[in-house]
């Protein structure tokens, strides 16, 4: 990519029509902004081992250098410049159209009432760092305390194995956090084998089925933009039981990368997370 003009050495910026100088400059504004989204939730605990949070980066990152040398991409496509250029940009104003829908959609997202003795609590796992909770995950586990104390009566199941960046399953964790917090270590179940949202669930059956828990009415606790997905995935894998979920408290999570990742995620879910 070039960014100087060939015959002034000066920066190919200054020769840019006004239009195209302040949707170059907000392109790359959004890419600065979108990697400072992805660097700082990670840091607070979401995890950098998957790969769809660099999707807005990068994907602003392209706006950026396909916007700066047009002129460069026009010598090389010739006749199919403006058919592939037109393309190329309807492509993103209908990903941007359709995930601000989701954004709206996903913040605005409520259960049903959860009935007043529920079985079952199962809360999802995030990262661990050393032996402690991360932000995201201690949000959830709050949660969760607060969700176990108003059901006196209802079992913990604990969800979340060891990944390639912790030094201890997210379950053993979690459990300790809870217990910590006032929770009775014997309603709490560990599940530590999983390694995503999908395998939360299903590992979770398992035991649930092994220990011969009651699963009427299960309760999910996850983060606010995490729901929806969690939602769709437990009603798939306990079809015969009652789903409800409470949110944690996730702040700045529309402008977050959790959101953007869960976009992607949630598709690959609806697609292929199937029991």
């Amino acid at each position: 990519m070039n960014f100087k003009d060939k015959k002034t050495n000066k920066p190919k910026f200054f020769g840019f029509s006004p239009v195209k100088k302040i949707v170059v400059t907000i392109f790359l504004i959004l890419f600065i902004a979108a990697m400072i989204f992805v660097v700082i939730p990670m840091r607070g605990g979401a995890g950098w081992g998957n790969i769809g949070v660099w999707t807005p980066p990068v994907y602003f990152c392209v706006l950026f250098f396909v916007t700066y040398n047009l002129d460069i991409l026009q010598k090389l496509l010739k006749k199919a410049y403006r058919p592939l250029i037109g393309i190329f940009y309807t492509g993103m104003a209908l990903f941007v159209a359709v995930f601000s829908v989701f954004c709206f959609l996903i913040m605005g997202y409520t259960s049903e009432k959860i009935p007043e003795n529920p079985d079952i609590v199962i809360v999802l796992g995030c990262q661990v760092k050393g032996h402690n909770p991360g932000n995201l995950l201690r949000h959830r586990l709050d949660a969760a305390v607060d969700t176990m104390n108003k059901y006196p009566a209802a079992i913990c199941i604990v969800a979340g194995g060891q990944g390639p960046d912790e030094i201890v399953q997210e379950a053993v964790v979690m459990k300790k956090y809870m217990a910590e917090n006032g929770i009775d270590p014997d309603r709490i179940f560990e599940e530590d084998k999983s390694s995503s949202s999908y395998e939360n669930l299903i590992f979770a059956k398992d035991v649930i089925e092994k220990s011969n828990l009651e699963h009427k009415n299960i309760v999910i606790v996850t983060s606010s933009y995490h729901v929806p997905r969690a939602v769709l995935i437990a009603k798939r894998v306990y079809q015969n039981s009652e789903i409800y979920a409470v949110k944690s408290n996730s702040p700045f999570a529309l402008f977050s990368a959790g959101i953007v990742r869960e976009f992607f995620a949630f598709v690959k879910s609806f697609i292929f997370d199937r029991v």
